[in-house]
Formats: C-alpha cells, sequence, structure tokens
C-alpha cells in the first residue's frame, strides 16, 4: 500500500499538525469531497463550482467545511475575491487531482469491449454541431443502444478531467497528450448576406462596409493584415451566432466555409486564403483509446468529415464565386 504523503505547513506548525495526524484522519472523510474540492479550486469560487456541479453555493461550502473539519485542517482561504488554497490544501487538492485522474483511466480502460451500450460525451462549437448533426443522426440509427451527449462549448474542454470522451475542435495547436486526427483545415473566407450587399454600391470597399467580429477577438489579426480599420457594429461569442448575425444582415464577417458555402443567403467578398485556415481535429484523452464505443464513433465521424473535406476546405461553393473583382 502507498502510503499518501502531505507537507506539513505554518498553519499545521500553529496546530500541532503532522503529516501522520493529516494521513489518521482520512478514513473519516467522504472521498466525494476531494472531488468538490477539486472543482472549487479551478473554478475560483463556491459559486461557479456550484454551477459545473449543479449543487447549491451553500451545500458546496458545508462540504468544504465538513472536510476540513474531517482532516482537521484549513484548506481553503475565502474572501470576496473567491477561494484560494492555503500551503497544506496545495498538497491536498495535488492529491485529489492524481486521484481523479486515476479514476478516470480505471473507467476508460476497464470498459467491456463487446458491451456497445452507454453513453459517449462528445463535444464541440455550436456551429460546427449543427453542420454534423445529420451525422450523428445517422450514426444514432445504426446504434441505436448508444447515446450521444452532445455539449456546445466554445473552449476547449479538459480531457484529463473526463470533461468529454470526443472532442472536435478547429485549431492549430493541439494539446501534446490528447490522440487523435488531423481530418481537414476550416477555409474562412468574407462573407455577407445577399440583403446587405444590396445596400451598397457593388464598388464599395471592404472598410465602408459593417463589421461583426467574434466576442474574443481571435480573427482580430486577419483584419489588421487587411489593412483596413472598418466600423465593427457588434461582436458575437459563438460561432453558429456569428453566422446568424452575418445572415441577418448587420455585417461582413470571416466565417468558415463549411455549412454556409451552399447557403444562397451568403455572398463570398473574399475567398478563402491560406492564412485564413484553422486546423480541425478529432481527439480524445490517450487513456480512452481501449473503449470501443469511443473508437467506432470517432472512426465514424473520422470518415463522415474526410468526405466532407472539399467542402470544409473552400473548393465547393461560393467561395468559387469570389465577388473580388466587384468589391475592391
Amino acid at each position: 500500500m502507498v502510503d499518501l504523503v502531505f507537507i506539513k505547513d505554518a498553519e499545521g506548525e500553529k496546530e500541532g499538525l503532522t503529516a501522520h495526524t493529516i494521513c489518521a484522519n482520512m478514513h473519516i472523510m467522504n472521498w466525494d469531497d476531494l472531488r468538490i474540492l477539486e472543482v472549487c479550486v479551478r473554478c475560483g469560487s463556491f459559486l461557479k463550482a456550484s454551477e459545473e456541479l449543479s449543487m447549491s453555493h451553500t451545500s458546496l461550502s458545508r462540504r468544504i467545511t465538513k472536510l476540513e473539519d474531517d482532516l482537521k485542517v484549513t484548506l481553503l482561504h475565502r474572501s470576496t475575491a473567491g477561494i484560494t488554497l492555503t500551503d497544506i490544501g496545495i498538497s491536498i487538492f495535488a492529491q485529489a487531482q492524481e486521484m481523479a485522474s486515476a479514476a478516470l483511466t480505471v473507467k476508460n480502460t476497464t470498459q467491456n469491449a463487446a458491451d456497445m451500450a452507454g453513453k459517449i460525451c462528445f463535444e464541440t462549437i455550436d456551429a460546427t454541431a449543427f453542420n454534423l448533426l445529420k451525422y450523428l443522426g445517422e450514426f444514432s440509427k445504426l446504434y441505436p443502444q448508444i447515446e450521444i451527449d452532445l455539449r456546445l462549448n466554445q473552449n476547449m474542454v479538459n480531457l484529463d478531467r473526463g470533461d468529454a470522451d470526443v472532442v472536435l475542435r478547429a485549431t492549430n495547436a493541439p494539446p501534446d497528450d490528447y490522440v487523435g486526427y488531423h481530418l481537414a483545415d476550416h477555409a474562412f473566407g468574407i462573407f455577407c448576406s445577399t440583403e446587405l450587399l444590396n445596400q451598397h454600391p457593388a464598388t464599395a470597399p471592404l472598410e465602408d462596409l459593417p463589421w461583426v467580429m467574434f466576442s474574443d477577438g481571435w480573427s482580430d489579426d486577419w483584419l489588421k493584415a487587411l489593412n483596413i480599420s472598418p466600423k465593427v457594429v457588434m461582436r458575437v461569442n459563438t460561432a453558429h451566432g456569428l453566422v446568424q448575425a452575418v445572415r441577418a444582415g448587420i455585417g461582413v464577417s470571416f466565417l468558415a466555409c463549411y455549412g454556409i458555402a451552399n447557403d444562397e443567403n451568403f455572398v463570398c467578398l473574399r475567398a478563402p486564403r491560406k492564412e485564413w485556415h484553422l486546423q480541425i481535429w478529432l481527439l480524445s484523452h490517450k487513456t480512452i483509446r481501449r473503449n470501443e464505443r469511443v473508437k467506432t464513433f470517432v472512426r465514424f465521424l473520422r470518415q463522415k468529415i474526410v468526405n466532407d473535406k472539399d467542402r470544409i476546405e473552400g473548393r465547393i461553393g461560393s467561395p468559387m464565386r469570389s465577388l473580388e473583382p466587384a468589391i475592391r
């Protein structure tokens, strides 16, 4: 049996605690409280943690207090700005992270390969998900015993914590410790609605058109590279929201060709350029490779996306009908 080792801090010295004393108290604690501690520290506040865990703020605080009482140490400093770990809390938090990682590994490597029934948590951004719905529906018909838990998230989730089983993400810097496939490259062009185009002269420069941009500014550098400073009339925090804003005629924007290239409501003002590409990665955690359900899902989705490669990379659809000669 491997002993748990905790570092004694100044607080422990004051209270006369030692690592041996803390370990002796471990048998009376609720192990699930370590998981709650890990989420609280990662989120930085009880309020944010309560949203992730679907527990009330009061319940979370009470569980952490009970954990501290069981271990006879103070784990967290509480303030109006949030929560931070004490020195002894840092050590125990590290143990909690290791336990969470070990539990995930056990879960992912002990699946019965012959049993395809169960759930797959699949995470991607909203606009991509809507393009894939027909394929997900096809998968469900082929494997009705598998439930797809589709989660839409603009930020990369943490596969180490088991936040998802499979992630489809557009990124030129995929995490090193995940396994997966580079399937294609998202091609981005400059699009607007036919309605908006009809409101401006055919020779109107891009700088004179209203623009809609992503809230976190990830494509702002592309705009700067065009050496223009247009009026940004709106920013949107989701990819699908950005598409809908352009569709509504609010402004011009960089949009992925996938899903809109053949849509007659959109006009491509600038054809895709190589510097406007983002790699598409289908990722899972390295410990989940033996999970038969996930392997089947990844294999199925990989083939569907590769078959769509020409549309994703802008070789078919309206990017081939660029209006660059008409719009300066």
